[in-house]
């Protein structure tokens, strides 16, 4: 299983778009990243769906996403 370090500001936003499947979840990072105007949430975005693609379907699976209050981490 790959070890992928997601940040707190990319577990929050696969949480709200992951789909039952991984390539799913990428597809729709892909989407909101054609409209969003935010740079900052435009990067974590980026980064997030880079690191899922270096995913398979089963370690995606096996992973759980939820939001994240990010000063806990």
């Amino acid at each position: 299983m790959s070890i992928i370090n997601f940040t707190a500001e990319e577990i929050n936003i696969i949480s709200i778009y992951r789909a039952d499947m991984l390539a799913a979840t990428i597809a729709a990072l892909d989407e909101i990243i054609t409209n969003l105007l935010d740079e900052d949430m435009l990067t974590i975005a980026e980064s997030a769906g880079r690191k899922l693609s270096t995913l398979t379907e089963p370690e995606f699976s096996a992973l759980s996403f939820s939001l994240v209050d990010e000063h806990e981490e």
